[in-house]
């Protein structure tokens, strides 16, 4: 008895013959736009990649880990010991593309310029923000329209929050985030 099978695309441009071999798997790499970005292509250097921006922002602020987050949010505080001793922490989503890396870089960013160096509050998201976009393009990553989204949408939260708790002068830097952030359309 002769069972019939359809034969695979991969199957039928085999060799007659030829022993089979699954072919290799494509989810080592990743084709996308992140290969213009400075942002490594394949997922073992990715993760490599930003392990490494991890690690030199923990020893260049002396700054631990409290938790990875797994939402796009972020928090960055110190613990302030009776000996004098302070310890910096951040929560943060663990960097896996421009738009995590940015929030990360971002809470750093508050141990970098320093807590309550800028008033109000929202001023110094802003600044925060500026920073954090620095050391990205240090690390050669693009600030792209994903990042640009969440960072608008961040500042606005920060200023609308600022006027219900009775900010009366609004910084002129701060002026372009008084309305909610424009759609962005997908990028093709």
């Amino acid at each position: 008895m002769m069972v019939h099978r359809q034969l695979s695309l991969f199957e039928q441009h085999m060799e007659p013959g030829a022993k089979h071999q699954a072919p290799a798997r494509k989810s080592t790499v990743i084709k996308s736009r992140r290969a213009s970005r400075g942002i490594p292509t394949n997922v073992t250097l990715r993760r490599q990649f930003f392990a490494r921006i991890v690690e030199h922002e923990k020893i260049r602020y002396q700054i631990s880990i409290r938790k990875w987050r797994s939402t796009m949010s972020g928090v960055a505080y110190e613990l302030h010991y009776s000996n004098g001793q302070v310890k910096r922490m951040v929560a943060a989503p663990r960097p896996k593309s421009p738009v995590s890396c940015a929030i990360f870089l971002h809470e750093v960013g508050h141990h970098a310029i320093g807590f309550r160096k800028f008033r109000p509050r929202c001023l110094e998201e802003f600044h925060v923000w500026q920073w954090a976009f620095a050391e990205m393009g240090r690390w050669n990553i693009t600030v792209d329209q994903r990042v640009r989204r969440h960072y608008q949408r961040s500042m606005y939260h920060y200023v609308q929050l600022a006027k219900k708790r009775g900010l009366k002068h609004l910084p002129e830097i701060l002026r372009q985030f008084q309305h909610g952030p424009t759609a962005v359309a997908p990028a093709t």
